[in-house]
């Protein structure tokens, strides 16, 4: 049996936050599924549709290719909910700021978290449990399945997303999310030689090889600047202290004669104002990029788009890709962001697949994830001239056989 934490606390200022997960979830699993949740997530559908939920607006379940459920498909589940005590125990030790309960949440062991994930795991109703699958760090959550040997998945959607690259990815780590994710890790241990392939053929593998119409590359800004939401967890807990306000003045004071590209989030709350720097209206982000010398980041995705497009970037949070800037040596780099784009990152369609979940809990090679996902990609092992487990080879071979 499979278990998924879905974040049960309105710690973002609404309730069910991962209600479209819990929906995909009971959409693609086909398997009775223990859920670690708030009793939100089962509260009838229509009293989402009432509040104008998003999850429940035309178009929003066909795009994420979820069904909205029926009342006896959410009851065909087991589930371990978190009350409301919890949640108010959690706030009340965080000095009753939601945010910060929020980063201890995702950053250290909670004692009201342990004593409840603890007494969830200890049911008859969790027995068997394969592995727990969470959109976020929770090192309470860790903690009790390690006691019980259970491994944790940490999932999330991206870096690389439609309609901007053909091949979407998703985030799939049994470390950490965002922050204290295995990638380096792997990375290193993968050892990959040199990998005979360019930037632009990685980049254009997953996205469109040339400029999108409309978006040519003229050049505007010294430095770019990327905003991100600012209750998001990459700033909450992994941001190292920067928030969007520190990185604004830290671009300003790097680069004060004027040359600074700000691009705000489409999720915030706040709308930036006209000041000593410019704000992007491009259409998208790989436009923003290809109007700067170089992009300044905390952790967001950007950055490794910006990276694709072979433009220096500045990354001053905790994030997957952070150790693939670390090195100087071309070659190496190459190595590190081939790995990190074939072997790391998961196809999007991956992380609602049963079959792939255990395919991973089942310990493969590099070469073979790498492999399955080649497969994925491509649709179909047409793509192979004779086996290889060599990963480099695997890549190389990838890349001859699509047009670029």
């Amino acid at each position: 049996m499979i278990a998924a934490f879905l974040l049960p606390f309105p710690l973002r200022g609404y309730r069910a936050p991962y209600l479209w997960v819990y929906y995909r979830l009971l959409s693609s699993f086909g398997e009775r599924m223990l859920f670690i949740a708030s009793e939100d997530y089962v509260r009838d559908p229509q009293h989402w549709q009432a509040q104008n939920r998003w999850e429940l607006l035309p178009g929003n379940a066909e795009r994420l290719q979820y069904r909205v459920p029926m009342r006896e498909h959410m009851d065909a589940h087991a589930y371990g909910f978190l009350d409301d005590a919890v949640f108010e125990t959690l706030l009340a030790q965080s000095g009753g700021n939601p945010l910060a309960a929020f980063r201890r949440l995702l950053s250290e062991r909670v004692p009201c978290l342990d004593a409840a994930f603890a007494e969830i795991l200890a049911r008859p109703s969790a027995k068997g449990i394969e592995a727990i699958l969470t959109w976020c760090n929770c090192p309470s959550l860790k903690a009790a399945a390690a006691e019980r040997g259970i491994p944790v998945v940490h999932l999330e959607m991206g870096p690389l997303r439609l309609p901007d690259y053909r091949r979407p990815t998703a985030y799939f780590d049994f470390s950490g999310v965002n922050g204290g994710t295995e990638s380096a890790v792997r990375s290193a241990r993968a050892a990959l030689g040199r990998v005979d392939v360019t930037i632009d053929e990685l980049r254009a593998f997953f996205g469109p090889a040339t400029p999108e119409p409309g978006i040519a590359p003229v050049l505007r800004a010294s430095t770019g600047v990327v905003l991100q939401v600012e209750d998001d967890s990459n700033l909450i807990a992994f941001g190292r202290g920067y928030d969007n306000q520190s990185i604004i003045v830290l671009s300003h004071l790097r680069d004060a004669t004027g040359g600074v590209l700000i691009r705000p989030h489409p999720g915030s709350l706040f709308a930036l104002k006209e000041n000593w720097y410019q704000i992007d209206d491009s259409p998208n982000s790989t436009a923003f990029i290809r109007r700067c010398e170089r992009i300044l980041t905390i952790n967001s995705s950007v950055g490794l788009e910006a990276m694709l497009l072979d433009v220096p970037v500045t990354v001053l949070g905790d994030a997957s890709f952070r150790f693939i800037l670390e090195v100087t040596d071309a070659a190496e780099r190459i190595a590190r962001l081939a790995h990190y784009l074939f072997a790391y990152l998961i196809p999007m369609q991956s992380v609602f697949d049963l079959d792939y979940l255990r395919f991973r809990l089942s310990n493969p090679t590099e070469a073979d994830i790498m492999v399955r996902h080649l497969d994925t990609y491509l649709d179909g092992d047409a793509w192979r001239v004779g086996r290889t487990d060599r990963a480099e080879a695997l890549i190389r071979c990838a890349m001859g056989s699509v047009p670029l």
